[in-house]
């Protein structure tokens, strides 16, 4: 993308702003309406999403679901696994995608928006909001969503890798909600992001709490010693059919 000389067309409250390894264009952080659109969320927290990604490219939202809605989201994930079952996860593009447990051994159940179950579709809600947020403050283009229930089994992980295929993805940002009550440090599972060869953020799966960063960043999930619990998706520049 050209750089902001190459750029007069905008508008004067908009500004490039250099995220690690992309450049996205944000509007002035001072204009609380580019933040009062969020009804769902705290406008202190939506406020620190839009600074901390501008800075890292990635945010740690504590109590983003606060302990009575997260128990009851991980109650109708455990009800869809008994019912339905969760099948290995894979890795790859759709039509390309092929079980490897060497580099991810997490089951999943994909969530469909319109049947969702009530306390799963109010966080579906929630981060439409977070869409609304990101595309209003950086252009990002988002216009859509996909995610699903992840259950890592004692012992399981997932090694280093990105969301973004390397053919090309419409993936531009991750989020994980945890839905894991009393976690403890011996426990493992964390989510290590990286920012080249350092940890730029090591984030504990904790009930309620949502890890959100920019797609093309390297992380891994640790091994994990007890039953680790989430919603996994990605924030799309392509509508799903």
């Amino acid at each position: 993308m050209a750089n902001a000389s190459a750029c007069p067309c905008y508008p004067n409250d908009v500004r490039l702003v250099h995220i690690p390894n992309t450049r996205v264009k944000s509007k002035s952080l001072g204009s609380l309406r580019y933040i009062l659109t969020a009804k769902l969320m705290n406008i202190m927290d939506v406020t620190d999403l839009l600074d901390a990604f501008e800075k890292d490219g990635f945010y740690e939202w504590r109590n983003f679901q606060d302990t009575a809605d997260a128990m009851a989201v991980r109650t109708e994930l455990l009800e869809t696994e008994q019912s339905n079952g969760f099948k290995q996860a894979a890795i790859g593009k759709q039509g390309e995608a092929m079980v490897n447990s060497g580099q991810r051994s997490d089951t999943i159940h994909w969530i469909a928006a319109d049947s969702a179950a009530p306390y799963t579709a109010q966080v579906l809600e929630k981060l439409s909001e977070i869409i609304t947020v990101l595309n209003r403050n950086f252009y990002l283009g988002i216009r859509d969503f996909e995610c699903h229930y992840t259950h890592y089994p004692p012992g399981s992980f997932y090694k280093r890798h990105v969301d973004r295929h390397r053919s090309g993805s419409s993936r531009v940002v991750s989020f994980v909600l945890y839905l894991n009550a009393d976690w403890q440090l011996d426990d493992g599972g964390e989510l290590v992001i990286y920012e080249g060869s350092s940890e730029a953020a090591v984030i504990r799966p904790q009930l309620g709490t949502l890890a959100i960063f920019l797609s093309e960043k390297e992380h891994e999930v640790l091994i994990t010693a007890r039953d680790r619990m989430s919603i996994t998706g990605w924030l799309l520049t392509e509508s799903i059919l």
